[in-house]
């Protein structure tokens, strides 16, 4: 019986830089340790990948995020990257969310490999192990 590689679903649906952080980091970890990682932009979580918000560093902050912000640490996007090179990790904004929003995936950082809805991704996450920021 072969076995299956281990998968993670990232969902990213809160506008908080440490959260975004912290499931970017997660993810391209995962990534680059062989794992599968799918990761799913949704709700507030969106804000932030737009553009104009990315490159004004408008964030909502706690202690953590603005030290990261102040040291010029780099941020959620650079370890998504990280972990698309160095592994297999794609990413998606959710569709949903973006109609309401009426935002196009070229008015996101060019970090997305798509833009789908949420009965797609539960189908192409089927069996993996879930985590939400």
């Amino acid at each position: 019986m072969e076995q299956q590689t281990p998968s993670l679903a990232v969902i990213l649906l809160s506008e908080d830089l440490e959260k975004l952080h912290a499931g970017a980091l997660v993810g391209s970890v995962a990534s680059m340790s062989g794992m599968t990682v799918n990761v799913f932009v949704t709700m507030n979580a969106l804000k932030s990948f737009r553009k104009d918000s990315f490159e004004n560093t408008d964030f909502v902050t706690g202690t953590i995020g603005k030290e990261m912000l102040a040291k010029k640490i780099p941020l959620f996007d650079a370890l998504l990257q990280e972990g698309k090179d160095m592994g297999e990790l794609n990413i998606y904004g959710c569709a949903l969310a973006m109609d309401i929003m009426d935002w196009q995936e070229e008015d996101m950082i060019d970090v997305f490999d798509g833009v789908i809805g949420v009965t797609k991704f539960l189908g192409m996450t089927q069996g993996a192990t879930v985590i939400t920021m």
